[in-house]
């Protein structure tokens, strides 16, 4: 599994989203999406990568090139991290902001 499929497979099941349901919000079949998620699909396309990373509510570029490993979380970070990840940008923002505002980590 490349790292791109293994992101997109990644972040589906944090999501607890299935290849089928994926499949009908990206108008993308659910043939195409397991050969993405098992590296045998090849070019795959600004506007598909988009379209996938809209529905799992992630950027291109986390989806492309990873990130934070979980592994290395503990179990409270990691509870965090996902519960951030399945909220809207706007809000995971604020929520983070005042998460760093209470451990007086935010200076700006």
């Amino acid at each position: 599994m490349n790292n791109l499929g293994a992101n997109i497979r990644a972040r589906r099941h944090a999501l607890g989203i299935t290849q089928e349901q994926l499949s009908n919000n990206t108008g993308l079949s659910i043939n195409y999406i397991s050969r993405l998620e098992v590296g045998t699909a090849n070019n795959v396309s600004a506007k598909t990568l988009l379209s996938i990373a809209e529905v799992l509510k992630t950027s291109m570029d986390k989806l492309a090139n990873g990130s934070i490993d979980e592994a290395e979380m503990g179990y409270y970070q990691r509870k965090l991290w996902n519960t951030l990840n399945n909220m809207d940008d706007e809000k995971a923002e604020q929520v983070s902001k005042n998460v760093l505002g209470l451990i007086n980590l935010d200076r700006e």
